[in-house]
């Protein structure tokens, strides 16, 4: 409604009396750089992701770089959003801001689980990996997978309590470790030329414009999830309106490059004639192959090694995203203001953090009570956030053009419409895609398949519906959604 669109906003007065719900912090463009780079885990993608994304056709580097264009465009509007409203909450601001506070309480909801199944699918998969590399080197799990996932979540629960600085600390390290096995890889791969040496086709643009091109750019774009948590940290960067754009775009550039390249390695690995066909056949072992036939034994276990720390940083990356959404709502009222409570030294939002922590133990307590398998169980929980963040992304990308028409802010035209407004067509074309192949993203029976697509909507709904009763209940709770008081 229009009562509810931002026009002039004004802090919520008893946050301007006090600093007690304000994060605190002093990363700079590296810190928040690393933090959101480790949520997309680049090493999983590459070892687990890029074969299966090869399997849909040749043109994955190409395609790679394409939808790095694509959400190019995307971060210019997001990134005039956070200059045009400076305040904490990302995608919950945003869509408030654009589309009214109902749409924005259902936008934070839907954040909420999306990254909740993003988390609940690293969780899992991390304990897969350490008993895949339990079993090469012993031929038996050491124990059930539940255990190391365990471990490794009060581990990110832990480090989730204290100031964001020291988890960016953490996910540096791991992050260049990584990054630089992987680079190794690919300038080993490249100037090797595998069996059939260099080839251009992999770039070749023609090679998108076959019939699974629509299923190509759906899981390009999955990779690309995370860039959009810059601005959840805005109160804890130094100089946040130029720290947040440049980390933003710094970020969908590195990965664009980054995945390109090594997609064009792992390719090479196999053949450009045979690398669609090898992925088809058994996609999750392309890259374990190829570690194996040109680095050997030592460099495949060490691999398998690091991606424990790659999805253990995917965890932490995404504990303290959900800490902070939870502040957010908590900071407004739509929570208990208990976990709006900032640490008075670390200037984390402590309380936020242990309760999400508690959740995810109740969740991942509840998936071991179920048996399902826990294989099929991360990859539900994976398709279900890669479904969301699509839907997110789109939301987000409507809110900022209807924010900037309605608000004029003397950022440029391109900016604000043009570059959003191309972006969301190729968001929602990888939308209509994922929703006609949703058996791509989650196997599963067609009932089950249904239900879980439905969760990402029911989410926003859920929160639209409370911001429906807060506006006729609690009146001065349904004033603050979005982080303002008009």
């Amino acid at each position: 409604m229009q009562e509810d669109l931002v026009t002039t906003p004004v802090l919520v007065p008893e946050i301007e009396r006090s600093t007690e719900f304000k994060l605190s912090g002093k990363m700079g463009t590296f810190g928040l750089l690393t933090t959101v780079l480790a949520f997309t885990a680049p090493l999983g993608v590459v070892y687990g992701f890029v074969s299966v994304n090869i399997s849909f056709g040749i043109g994955v580097p190409i395609a790679f770089l394409a939808v790095g264009v694509l959400m190019v465009l995307f971060a210019l509007g997001f990134t005039s959003m956070t200059r045009a409203i400076p305040r904490p909450g990302a995608f919950y601001t945003y869509i408030r801001a654009g589309l009214g506070r109902p749409a924005g309480l259902g936008g934070s909801f839907l954040a909420l689980g999306t990254y909740g199944f993003n988390i609940t699918s690293a969780i899992v998969v991390a304990g897969i990996a350490v008993n895949n590399l339990a079993s090469a080197f012993t031929g038996h799990a050491l124990a059930p997978w539940w255990a190391w996932s365990l471990i490794m979540l009060v581990a990110a629960w832990v480090l989730s309590y204290f100031n964001v600085e020291l988890s960016a600390k953490v996910l540096s390290v791991i992050l260049c470790i990584e990054v630089t096995l992987v680079v190794i890889f690919d300038a080993v791969m490249i100037t090797n030329g595998g069996p059939e040496g260099q080839s251009f086709e992999p770039w070749n643009p023609a090679n998108l414009f076959t019939p699974t091109i629509g299923v190509l750019l759906l899981f390009s774009i999955g990779v690309f999830n995370g860039f959009e948590a810059t601005a959840i940290y805005r109160d804890e960067v130094l100089r946040p309106s130029v720290t947040i754009p440049r980390a933003t775009q710094l970020t969908i550039v590195f990965l664009a490059v980054f995945y390109a390249i090594s997609a064009y390695a792992l390719i090479l690995s196999v053949g450009t004639n045979q690398a669609v066909t090898t992925a088809g056949a058994n996609a999750p072992q392309m890259m374990p192959n190829a570690l194996l036939k040109y680095f050997g034994v030592f460099a495949d276990q060490l691999v398998s090694i690091l991606l424990i720390t790659s999805f253990f940083a995917s965890m932490l990356s995404l504990q303290n995203i959900l800490s902070r959404y939870t502040h957010s709502l908590a900071v407004d009222g739509i929570f208990p203001r208990y976990l709006a409570k900032v640490h008075g030294k670390h200037g984390s939002p402590h309380r936020a953090a242990v309760a999400v922590g508690a959740v995810l133990l109740v969740v991942l307590v509840i998936l071991v009570l179920s048996g399902g398998d826990e294989n099929a169980l991360y990859a539900a929980a994976g398709g279900v956030a890669f479904y969301g963040m699509l839907l997110l992304l789109a939301l987000t990308a409507v809110a900022i053009i209807v924010y900037f028409r309605r608000n004029p802010s003397g950022i440029s035209f391109w900016r604000t419409c043009i570059a959003p407004a191309i972006a969301l067509l190729g968001i929602g074309f990888a939308l209509v895609t994922g929703t006609l192949n949703m058996n791509l993203l989650v196997t599963g029976d067609p009932l089950l398949l249904t239900v879980l697509l439905l969760i990402p909507y029911a989410a926003t709904v859920a929160g639209i519906i409370l911001a429906f009763i807060l506006r006729r209940r609690r009146p001065e709770v349904y004033k603050r959604i979005g982080r303002t008081l008009e």
